[in-house]
């Protein structure tokens, strides 16, 4: 004869313990799913770079594959020619008209590229391949007590700058030139003057107090009044100047 079924307190312990095991259970999984972060990224290729220079779009890129042939690319191009040259973060690729350098972060030559002689500070010709810091203090020396260079030849009025020098800073450099046209010295201010070439500060300076103190020029040759200017700076500017002698009242 079968048992007969018993309902009483017997079970309540049971079925209390199974109950607190649940909850436990369900706890801890609560606690294992909300401890997880909710997203997780995955980490990206490549490595980030600035492109500069003669590009579309110059800027900080991440590039995959790492190099300066991705980064131009990257940048607008062209990427033409470019060579496959392995890049790392924090590289600069600087494009410019004799191709590109990879320069890495620290490197002084974070510089824009060409780099006008008859502009920068010592500080951006110093960085330039084969230059430093003593030359590239001649380079301003010279080009504040004589004036702009006319073009990159120019550069051989510096000491220790040879026909070699040039030429190995031609990819890396330009000489911006006087305005189109010449200048009339009975109009032009010292900043002007200053575009002449062999005519720095002082003497442009010279000129314009010449002018107020004597008045205005009547001929090229009126220059040689000005202390400092000679027959042979007469003839090297006479191309570049002209003298429009102002109507009396």
């Amino acid at each position: 004869m079968a048992d007969p079924v018993r309902f009483g307190r017997g079970q309540a312990p049971d079925e209390g313990r199974g109950l607190l095991g649940l909850a436990a259970l369900f706890l801890l999984v609560s606690i294992a799913l909300f401890s997880r972060p909710l997203w997780s990224p995955s980490a990206q290729g490549g490595v980030i770079v600035e492109v500069r220079g003669d590009v579309t779009a110059p800027g900080t890129y991440r590039v995959d594959p790492p190099t300066a042939r991705a980064a131009v690319d990257a940048a607008g191009g062209p990427s033409s020619g470019i060579p496959d040259t392995r890049v790392v973060d924090g590289d600069a690729v600087v494009v410019g008209p004799g191709g590109i350098r990879v320069v890495p972060m620290g490197d002084p030559l974070l510089v824009l590229l060409p780099v006008d002689v008859n502009t920068a500070d010592a500080a951006a010709l110093a960085a330039l391949p084969g230059v430093g810091k003593d030359l590239a203090a001649r380079i301003v020396e010279e080009r504040l007590a004589h004036g702009p260079f006319a073009g990159l030849d120019g550069l051989t009025r510096v000491g220790g700058v040879g026909d070699a020098t040039v030429v190995a800073l031609a990819p890396y450099t330009t000489a911006s030139g006087p305005p189109p046209g010449p200048i009339d010295l009975n109009q032009a201010d010292v900043q002007v003057l200053q575009r002449l070439d062999g005519i720095g500060p002082a003497l442009a300076a010279r000129i314009v107090a010449s002018r107020v103190a004597d008045g205005p020029f009547r001929t090229v040759d009126d220059l040689q009044r000005v202390s400092g200017i000679g027959p042979t700076r007469v003839a090297q500017l006479a191309d570049s100047v002209v003298v429009r002698v102002p109507e009396a009242p």
